[in-house]
């Protein structure tokens, strides 16, 4: 699908692609660049990112069943991969339709402003972590992959 341009949804992409990419290299299988012929991966959507970087002072959880209550998506059955991949696309709707700014990006303009986004929200999270006394708090800021050598390591 990507090699058309249509966007993976997944609700903390960040970790899900990062861990598929571990597995793939302990494996020995090939990397989703490689399967891409050597393209970058994406676009990906990631309502997790979206609604951190739209609504950055709203109190409470984001987890996906938190986030599904605040925009008013039905949640089929918390944990249930199925479940969870619809819940995603639907918060990532309702996200569009609360938020206009990110209503009229394509899917390859999202892609980069989550790349910014969350850049920005690990160096705020990590500057928190170090006023709080976690002097050597790293958070990685790379989305929607951690660092690769961290990957492999």
């Amino acid at each position: 699908h990507w090699r058309q341009g249509v966007p993976v949804v997944a609700y903390n992409a960040a970790f899900d692609l990062t861990l598929l990419t571990a597995e793939l290299h302990r494996h020995g299988l090939p990397s989703l660049s490689d399967r891409l012929d050597g393209a970058g991966i994406g676009p990906v959507v990631d309502p997790y990112t979206i609604d951190r970087a739209v609504d950055r002072y709203r109190k409470g959880k984001r987890t996906l069943e938190a986030v599904c209550v605040e925009y008013g998506v039905v949640h089929g059955g918390a944990h249930d991969a199925a479940a969870d991949a619809l819940a995603a696309v639907r918060v990532a709707y309702a996200i569009a339709e609360r938020h206009g700014s990110v209503a009229g990006l394509t899917a390859a303009e999202l892609h980069e402003r989550q790349v910014e986004w969350y850049a920005r929200w690990a160096a705020d999270f990590q500057e928190f972590l170090r006023r709080k006394g976690t002097a050597d708090a790293v958070v990685d800021g790379h989305w929607p992959l951690r660092e690769p050598a961290r990957v492999a390591g």
